[in-house]
């Protein structure tokens, strides 16, 4: 009983730890000469460092998925809440801007698709979301977007490396043909416009900050963004209670733990979060 118990607060640290940081948005094809703007819209959900931890693969003309990115993102940092813009044209950006009316961040091949191609985002050699059927060619399929455009549903993904069809809107082929600007398109595509809010684990994970992490010092500092007392409990590999405190002073006393790894609770207020503590 006791190993199923930590067993189950692991699975918890690991889908509050380990929860998507980005996820795809939009999907865009032009109807300027030569099939531009390209754009692949991703929404980035938590604040992320380092971005070269990220890259996109696209899977052209059913083709399978090769398992790795062909595109990796340069080590920016970029805040949650912000919109990322890997695009395609021959004119360094200038088409998207004329077309959009907002720059393109980042202008690669890997978003030069036909509307047909499947889309990858990865998280190292992990596909944290995707767009289209890989393996499928897309043209006919409901998810095409030859001369249109696709954009994600709010709230919904990432999906990981099932394409969920439901969880998108799409313009239908040849949507944006004539068109010179988005804003005087009939078929306008909503640039920017999703709309994510934080689970309810996330939500606390990013409350609570627990420092330093790896301790030998005899403590760790743990803070939150609402004010009030804390209730710690923290548990050894094998399920077991040996610490129980109220921190108030934002310091949690753990000298008298051995070194090890260790699952801490901490609730405050209706907030409750778990996360690992590492004893040196």
């Amino acid at each position: 009983m006791k190993k199923i118990y930590f067993l189950l607060l692991s699975l918890l640290i690991s889908a509050v730890s380990f929860g998507q940081d980005m996820v795809l948005t939009g999907v865009f094809d032009g109807p300027l000469p030569g099939g531009v703007p390209k754009l692949i819209e991703i929404y980035v959900i938590n604040d992320i460092p380092d971005l070269s931890l990220f890259g996109v693969e696209s899977a052209n003309n059913g083709t399978a998925s090769t398992g790795a990115a062909e595109f990796t993102f340069p080590a920016d940092a970029k805040t949650a809440g912000s919109y990322i813009y890997l695009g395609f044209d021959n004119n360094a950006g200038v088409d998207f801007n004329t077309y959009f009316g907002v720059a393109l961040d980042y202008n690669n091949n890997v978003a030069n698709n036909n509307g047909d191609d499947a889309i990858l985002l990865y998280k190292n050699t992990t596909v944290i979301d995707v767009f289209g059927a890989v393996g499928t060619d897309g043209t006919g399929e409901a998810w095409e977007t030859l001369d249109g455009w696709a954009y994600r549903t709010n709230e919904t993904g990432p999906d990981g490396s099932t394409f969920v069809l439901g969880n998108w809107t799409f313009s239908g082929v040849d949507a944006t043909d004539g068109c010179t600007t988005n804003a005087s398109c009939a078929s306008v595509y909503p640039i920017g416009t999703y709309e994510y809010t934080l689970s309810v684990d996330e939500f606390n994970s990013n409350n609570f900050k627990i420092y330093p992490n790896p301790t030998s010092l005899g403590y760790v500092n743990i803070t939150s963004n609402v004010s009030g007392a804390m209730s710690v409990a923290v548990y050894d590999v094998l399920g077991k209670q040996v610490l129980n405190q109220t921190v108030s002073n934002s310091r949690l006393n753990v000298a008298s733990l051995k070194s090890g790894i260790y699952v801490m609770k901490i609730s405050q207020d209706n907030a409750t979060i778990t996360k690992k503590l590492v004893i040196k």
